[in-house]
């Protein structure tokens, strides 16, 4: 049997250096590229994007977001709604939006924060 030639390991510190999931920035950085992200896991095969994907959204559930901050997210990050067409949606300020954004970013960074430094999260 042969040996693989692939090193995962590196794709792998790639993903974490380009999306720090325990930084706002990396937060906002993967939601501004979820579609190449999601694109990338079958046109290239990339675990790695698998694996950041499935942690996303594993902390969105863990950082029990309101359902106002996850319906903003998914509509301009997921739908591509600009901020400016989500508030006419929701009847909100477009400063709204970005509030909820930005609250929601910040939770869900601070629970993978946690999750790095091993306190439980519950």
């Amino acid at each position: 049997m042969g040996t693989c030639k692939v090193d995962f390991s590196g794709k792998q510190k790639r993903m974490d250096e380009a999306y720090p999931m325990d930084r706002e920035r990396g937060i906002y950085a993967l939601l501004a590229n979820v579609h190449k992200l999601r694109e990338m896991r079958f046109s290239r095969a990339d675990y790695a994007a698998s694996d950041l994907l499935i942690d996303f959204t594993n902390s969105v559930v863990e950082a029990s977001l309101t359902s106002r901050q996850r319906l903003v997210i998914y509509l301009v990050y997921f739908r591509g709604y600009t901020q400016q067409e989500v508030a006419r949606r929701l009847s909100i300020t477009q400063q709204g939006v970005s509030d909820h954004i930005n609250a929601a970013v910040s939770r869900i960074a601070v629970v993978n924060r946690n999750k790095e430094q091993g306190v439980n999260v519950a």
